[in-house]
């Protein structure tokens, strides 16, 4: 399969000059071990294992300390979390100097916390890097940053091209998986019925994984796995799910973590600009790629003509995908938020917080003109934040760019799909 350029490289790069351990993390199959060849080759890595391969993984088992300090660094160390206490070994290697660039370790579930009692021995001495699954823009082979223009600048007032329902729902179905979203020629997988078959060996294959040596009810994880990607962008009451799953609120949240830790669902988490009550503490959960929200929902193109409710859950979807996907290789990192208000009823769909504590919102309407009612959120979001507040974006499925208020800018869905210099019209 032809290799695409990942937007998230200059990043990686970048942190391998900063830290001692960098840490790329992401679900099965999304490019990370391809990705990590690609700059360990570059970076002239002298030490690779992978412990997918039951020979490294025996030789790392068994006494890690002695086999990474006698191997020469940089050290190059695939799915990394098949081998928990992996972590405290490479922690006293690093310690013995203050290099960068020591360690590159790939996982695709979450590496080294908990192996020091609760505790991640890589503390203070690594950074994290999430890969998801590939955007539209380098699925379209021309990756670039909207989110970090949306921060920096106010959108140019631009046409887009139009934007059918059923383009869009090819692109939901598809998602960016790239083993599954493409074919081994690199060209986009068109026949759904494949995919299909690909995302239901896909779950499969990462439920067995990760619940490996456990006595978790697989059957039980992924029938809630189902309930939640099937309806993305749902504020989860976790009371609610497991009444209609027939499981207790503890089993709930559970399976939610062991999903969340997988990289099969994204958490956005509640802001609170205030500590007022009244703002809801329920996270929304995504599904971490559209295809799996298609395939989790058992959803065609006819019943997306005829269900705007779905299509704009599954549209929210796509957005919070790119968001995240973006936000790990922005200039400055940005976690991913919700907020609503139940006092006045009103919400915004994404809130990107950055570390010095401004603010991006983002709301995602399945419509091709946006009315002033469309700004409510945003507006009562803005007053609330205050001088944190930078920018307000409505995407929308239409053509066109506008002001549609201070500081609120309406912004097509087609814009993450095309370059800001190439394909516009």
């Amino acid at each position: 399969m032809a290799l695409l350029e990942r937007g998230i490289t200059p990043m990686l790069e970048h942190l391998l000059t900063v830290a001692k351990v960098v840490i790329l993390e992401g679900g099965r199959a999304v490019g990370k071990t391809t990705l990590a060849h690609t700059v360990a080759d570059r970076h002239q890595f002298r030490t690779r294992f992978d412990l997918s391969n039951p020979d490294d993984r025996q030789l790392l088992s068994v006494d890690p300390h002695r086999i990474l300090a006698a191997s020469p660094t940089p050290i190059f160390i695939d799915e990394a979390q098949l081998e928990p206490e992996l972590t405290v070994a490479i922690k006293r290697l690093v310690d013995r100097n203050q290099e960068p660039g020591q360690v590159l370790l790939t996982g695709s579930s979450r590496i080294g916390r908990g192996a020091l009692g609760g505790s991640d021995p890589l503390a203070g001495r690594s950074v994290r890097l999430r890969l998801s699954s590939l955007t539209q823009s380098e699925l379209a082979g021309h990756p670039h940053n909207t989110i970090d223009t949306w921060w920096t600048e106010e959108p140019s007032e631009t046409i887009y091209p139009e934007l059918h329902l059923l383009d869009l729902f090819q692109r939901f179905a598809t998602g960016g998986l790239p083993s599954i979203a493409l074919t081994e020629t690199g060209h986009p997988r068109t026949n759904l019925d494949d995919v299909r078959r690909l995302l239901n060996s896909y779950v499969q294959g990462v439920i067995t994984l990760n619940l490996a040596g456990t006595r978790t009810d697989s059957q039980a994880l992924e029938r809630t796995f189902r309930y939640l990607a099937a309806n993305p962008g749902q504020i989860l009451n976790a009371n609610r799910a497991a009444s209609e799953l027939g499981l207790t609120t503890k089993s709930i949240r559970a399976y939610l973590d062991l999903c969340s830790s997988s990289f099969l669902l994204d958490i956005a988490p509640a802001h609170r600009p205030t500590q007022h009550q009244t703002v809801t503490a329920h996270p929304r959960v995504f599904a971490s790629d559209t295809g799996l929200a298609v395939w989790a929902a058992e959803t065609t193109p006819a019943r997306i003509l005829r269900d705007p409710r779905l299509t704009g859950s599954l549209l929210e979807n796509l957005v919070a995908q790119e968001v995240i996907a973006q936000s790990a290789w922005s200039r400055k990192p940005a976690s991913t938020l919700h907020w609503r208000d139940t006092r006045t009823n009103t919400e915004v769909d994404l809130v990107l917080r950055r570390d010095d504590g401004g603010l991006l919102a983002i709301e995602v309407k399945s419509a091709a003109t946006i009315k002033s009612n469309d700004t409510k959120g945003l507006r009562a979001f803005a007053q609330a934040a205050g001088d944190r507040f930078v920018r307000g974006i409505i995407v929308h499925t239409g053509r066109a760019v506008t002001q549609v208020d201070h500081n609120i800018w309406a912004v097509p869905v087609s814009s993450l799909f095309n370059n800001f210099d190439g394909d516009k019209q």
